[in-house]
């Protein structure tokens, strides 16, 4: 009978560690996912973050392409004012005498 005894407390210990370390593996496995949804949420977060900076830097490109266009367009027309002044300077230009 002592035997019995004996053995029904080792069991009850046995399944009481067993209770705790099953409640153990519990709140860790709750904490990873949390930690798994929060990082779901960081994720979303980070790629809208990405996506709102490449619609800016697109934004950007097309406005430097503006930029550059008009840029290279002004240019032109400075190179044809320049041209066109020096084509009136030679025109209205007396003609250079000859020394003696």
């Amino acid at each position: 009978m002592r035997r019995h005894v004996v053995a029904l407390v080792l069991m009850g210990i046995i399944i009481v560690v067993l209770a705790v370390a099953l409640a153990s593996v519990g709140t860790q496995v709750d904490k990873m996912r949390l930690n798994r949804s929060d990082l779901e949420l960081d994720i979303g977060d980070l790629q809208a973050e990405i996506d709102a900076l490449e619609e800016e830097s697109d934004a950007l490109r097309a406005e430097r392409d503006a930029l550059k266009a008009q840029s290279d367009e002004q240019l032109k027309e400075m190179q044809q004012l320049k041209t066109e002044v020096e084509q009136a300077r030679t025109q209205t230009a007396p003609p250079e005498s000859t020394a003696p």
